[in-house]
């Protein structure tokens, strides 16, 4: 397999027999993932990182894509198993750069520019969890007020989402209570912000680590230290 190839030997581990790898960096994770298609033999190619930190219900048991995007266009199998097999070398290959790339959000510092640039290029009224993601970045590494100031703003554009047109999405009032409810109250310092988002990644990370397929997690926490950051 051109995965097992490439990846394993770089530490990336897969999530059980899934075409998903996998790359622990403790309060987020890299997955790279080489979809199938129901019509056609053959893969693609997407590489993302999901921050453990929670969101709404449905998403806290599955990876989705927080940062990244898919790399490479689905690649049809045409029977020849020699000329598939170098394709999906090269597919793991990129699939590397990346994750190589993505690591550099062990950084906190680093990770926060990212993640202000990825706002910055979203038009206003298409910014959603982009927003969410740096304000919880900014409570992890001990930026207090910026991580506050920019909470407010999702939960504007959360609430002012609640209808589509004509058309009322129930989750997105049911996760603007929960961050009314649940969230605000702990943004009473910049140590209890801490302590919250510490604890929303622990509680995922419990989550993933109890199940067989990933058994190869890392069960220690390791958070770099930025700006305060909590240890």
């Amino acid at each position: 397999m051109a995965a097992k190839k490439v990846l394993a030997p770089q530490g990336l581990f897969r999530q059980g027999t899934s075409r998903t790898w996998l790359d622990d960096n403790g309060y987020f994770i890299i997955f790279v993932v080489f979809d199938s298609s129901n019509w056609s033999k053959g893969s693609c190619l997407g590489v993302g990182i999901d921050f453990f930190w929670e969101k709404s219900e449905g998403l806290n048991d599955i990876f989705a894509y927080s940062y990244g995007e898919r790399e490479k266009e689905f690649c049809k199998y045409s029977g020849n198993d020699d000329e598939f097999q170098a394709k999906m070398e090269e597919f793991a290959e990129a699939g590397l750069r990346k994750v190589i790339e993505y690591r550099k959000f062990r950084d906190l510092d680093y990770a926060k520019r990212c993640l202000e640039q990825k706002v910055s290029y979203i038009p206003e009224n298409r910014r959603f969890w982009e927003v969410y993601d740096l304000a919880m970045i900014c409570f992890l590494m001990g930026d207090f007020e910026n991580g506050v100031n920019i909470f407010e703003d999702y939960l504007d554009i959360l609430k002012g989402s609640f209808y589509a047109g004509d058309v009322y999405i129930e989750w997105h009032e049911t996760f603007y209570k929960h961050c009314i409810h649940h969230i605000k109250p702990c943004l009473t310092s910049k140590e209890a912000a801490q302590k919250m988002v510490m604890d929303m990644i622990k509680r995922r990370r419990n989550y993933f680590s109890s199940k067989p397929s990933f058994k190869k997690m890392n069960k220690e926490i390791n958070i770099p230290v930025a700006c305060g950051a909590a240890k």
